[in-house]
């Protein structure tokens, strides 16, 4: 059984909670993620790999997401998301920023043949998940948990999940993990992908376990130690790029 860390700050309404850090493992105890949430701001680290993080600011419904072997960073804001619902409208503007770098003489020959094959990478919407409580319960690492199933067409997942409140967050910071699942839920949906978590129609929780589309891993380590704001703010050498359409 690994050593779990686990600060459970007292339950008083003139308590303050602190910061949270939840740490997920795979199968043979390898960091997979980590996710930081301080104020209205969330870090999500991809443990195994490390050359990229996502920052998401609930506040203002921004992703900034970094690549720290290229030292680059694109910022998808509230307008760029609300964009992408409107597939249309981007695939002209994608068409539109390839003809602006052909020479006049190309663009009237190549817009049909651009336009085809722009609309033949784009993917198809999907239906909205189906999540249900099975009844069951299950424990993690210390965590007692419900299982979740999550169906998708053919596709089968499966969670187990805890109240928010179970770990040590607070309201405040499970707002900003409830904000985060709503808007990657949705662009996933819009999208065809089929990696996301939103069990808003549930309850109040946080995965516990997950296990879908090829990936798996366990909360293994909470924390609600002071996390450095540094790690929420951009490295000054760090060049900002387009969004990669």
């Amino acid at each position: 059984m690994k050593k779990i860390l686990l600060i459970l700050l007292p339950l008083v309404a003139t308590a303050s909670f602190a910061d949270t850090t939840l740490s997920f493992a795979n199968k043979k105890d390898n960091a997979v993620m980590k996710m930081q949430i301080a104020g209205d701001k969330m870090r999500a680290t991809s443990v195994g790999d490390n050359s990229s993080y996502m920052i998401y600011d609930a506040a203002n419904t921004t992703f900034t997401m970094v690549d720290t072997k290229g030292k680059t960073y694109f910022v998808m804001d509230k307008e760029a998301i609300a964009s992408l619902s409107d597939v249309s409208a981007m695939m002209d503007r994608m068409l539109a920023k390839q003809l602006a770098e052909m020479p006049e003489e190309q663009r009237q020959m190549m817009s049909g043949m651009l336009e085809k094959m722009i609309k033949s990478q784009m993917p198809k919407e999907m239906p909205k998940p189906e999540y249900s409580l099975t009844g069951k319960t299950k424990s993690y690492n210390g965590f007692d948990c419900q299982v979740v199933k999550k169906k998708l067409k053919r596709k089968k997942s499966e969670f187990c999940v805890t109240d928010y409140s179970a770990i040590g967050m607070s309201k405040d910071e499970y707002s900003v993990i409830e904000s985060f699942q709503g808007v990657i839920s949705h662009m996933a949906q819009q999208f065809g992908a089929d990696k996301s978590m939103d069990f808003s129609e549930l309850g109040d929780f946080i995965p516990v376990n997950y296990n879908q589309a090829g990936e798996q891993g366990t909360l293994s380590e909470v924390s609600h130690e002071k996390i450095n704001p540094d790690l929420f703010s951009l490295p000054e050498d760090y060049e900002r790029q387009e969004m990669p359409f």
